[in-house]
Parts: C-alpha cells; sequence; structure tokens
C-alpha cells in the first residue's frame, strides 16, 4: 500500500497539487484538501475533521497568505502575527499528537503592485517573510523539516512564476513548486 500524503494549504497547494499528484502517482498517494484551508485560524478549526479524522502517513502543511491579508479599511493584517504563532504552534502539536508526520511549507512570496491593482486588500513581501520566520522557528523547535518553497519560486524566477494577480503561480510556477514538493516528499521517511 502507497503512504498517503496530504497536502494541506491555500490555493497556491491546489495550483501545484495536480503536478504532485501526477509526478508522485505509482509512488504515494497524494491528496489535497477538500477546501481552501485559509487562514491558520481556520485551519486550526479544522483539524480534527480535515486531517486526524483521515488515515495520512504524512502532511505537508501551509498557511499565511490568507493571514497576512493586510485589510486596508482596518490597517492591519487579517490574523495578527501573534496569533499566527499561537496557530501554528497548536497546528503542529495537534497534528504532531495525532500521528502523521508533519512537513512544513514556507509562504511563496507575491508581488505588491500586481496584488493591489487586483485585491481590496494588500498582501506584502514584508509580511511573507516575518510570517515565515515565525514558521520557520516553530516548526525548528519541533524538529519539523521545512520545504522552502518561497525560495523555490525566488530561485526560479518570481516575475516568472507569478501571475497577474500577484499571488497565485503561472504554469511555469505551479510548474516548478510541483516537482519541488514532488521531491521533498519522495525525501520524507515515510
Amino acid at each position: 500500500m502507497k503512504p498517503k500524503v496530504l497536502l494541506a494549504g491555500d490555493s497556491i497547494s491546489f495550483g501545484y497539487g495536480p503536478g504532485v499528484i501526477e509526478i508522485l502517482k505509482d509512488e504515494f498517494e497524494v491528496c489535497n484538501l477538500p477546501g481552501n484551508g485559509g487562514t491558520s485560524a481556520n485551519l486550526l478549526s479544522h483539524v480534527d475533521d480535515w486531517i486526524l479524522g483521515q488515515d495520512f502517513d504524512a502532511v505537508h502543511l501551509n498557511c499565511g497568505l490568507h493571514d497576512i491579508a493586510f485589510e486596508r479599511d482596518r490597517g492591519r493584517n487579517r490574523v495578527s502575527i501573534g496569533d499566527y504563532r499561537e496557530n501554528l504552534r497548536s497546528i503542529a502539536d495537534t497534528i504532531m499528537d495525532g500521528g502523521p508526520g508533519l512537513s512544513w511549507a514556507s509562504t511563496t512570496p507575491v508581488i505588491y503592485l500586481r496584488h493591489r491593482r487586483n485585491k481590496p486588500f494588500d498582501r506584502k513581501e514584508k509580511d511573507v517573510l516575518s510570517y515565515n520566520r515565525v514558521a520557520a522557528g516553530i516548526m525548528a523547535d519541533r524538529g519539523v523539516k521545512i520545504d522552502d518553497l518561497h525560495a523555490v519560486v525566488e530561485g526560479s524566477g518570481r516575475e516568472r512564476c507569478i501571475g497577474e494577480d500577484g499571488v497565485h503561480m503561472t504554469e511555469f510556477g505551479n510548474g516548478a513548486l510541483s516537482r519541488a514538493v514532488a521531491s521533498f516528499i519522495r525525501g520524507m521517511d515515510l
């Protein structure tokens, strides 16, 4: 029986997910969440039914793009960095206590001006970097391996990887992420 891996994340994971599924189809059973994971608060509220209520050998977890959304009318991020920290701690501890192996995927870059033209809220690269640092610390404290998808996009060329909305990947970007995630999953101890 093939190891079963869940790609638990936001719409970025739904972009690279089909490629990962195709690349690993003979080695792993890979699937996405039933819907967009959204913020860390939303993922935390669904850990039991989306993740622990299933029979996964490993979870490749990501969240952050919805958390960093800067609501112009309210003058703040949708989820504060402090709340993000606490949510991630709870998510990681709950998953690790529940059985499946856990890995973390860093939040991918954004292109601010493209995003601002297309959305009623902002996403800023400085927030991506700050929230990624928080996540990296939490995961390092728990011995969780990190799949640095931010570095994959930067190394493959941010302008070529990120589409016109400033956040979602182009076909090229999804391909780069699919190959990177598939390689990361192959390297997991399952």
